[in-house]
């Protein structure tokens, strides 16, 4: 059946799929010696809650809660009606981070909230101002794939530097080959 489905066309649909998350780890020699880009600590989950009333509520209480428990992820709104989940590590601990933003994910994915999971964000910055990213890697989770993504100045993006970092990080995690997918985050 898989093979007939294939000839006519057809698809099967792809659980999304938290690996390829933890697989970035093996991409920061390549973002560091390559980039001089190293990760910040901090990345993000973000969701959009509609359809339920009061489920917004309870799926900000959830992903607030993930992650470490000696500490709160700070949860936010932005003007696109996204909630957007904060988490940060110490010293750029990109481990313990990506475990912190699978934790949230999957907690509100067995909580019914996967629909509502838009992506995940990484943040790097040059090795000599940590302070300011240069880079956020962007995880979709529905498509099992990343890009990068270099905000300049307030409204553009560096696309050279995107197109780099896709280059060199092909092999290591599943890169979107479709650049219109590329959005601003």
């Amino acid at each position: 059946m898989a093979l007939l489905g294939t000839l006519l066309g057809r698809s099967r649909s792809v659980r999304p799929s938290l690996l390829p998350l933890l697989d970035l780890r093996s991409a920061v020699v390549a973002l560091r010696s390559g980039h001089g880009l190293a990760p910040t600590g901090s990345g993000a989950v973000c969701f959009v809650a509609d359809g339920r009333p009061g489920a917004e509520t309870e799926a900000e209480i959830i992903a607030g809660l993930a992650g470490d428990s000696a500490r709160r992820n700070l949860v936010t709104h932005d003007a696109h009606g996204r909630t957007i989940v904060r988490c940060w590590r110490e010293n750029g601990d990109l481990g313990w981070l990506l475990d912190d933003l699978v934790d949230v994910n999957e907690r509100l994915a067995q909580a019914g909230f996967a629909a509502w999971l838009s992506h995940t964000t990484i943040d790097f910055a040059e090795l000599s101002d940590m302070r300011h990213p240069r880079l956020t890697m962007v995880y979709r989770r529905e498509r099992g794939t990343f890009y990068p993504y270099a905000p300049r100045g307030t409204r553009g993006r560096d696309r050279a530097m995107e197109l780099k970092i896709r280059s060199s990080l092909t092999r290591i995690v599943p890169m979107e080959s479709d650049i219109s997918r590329w959005r601003p985050v």
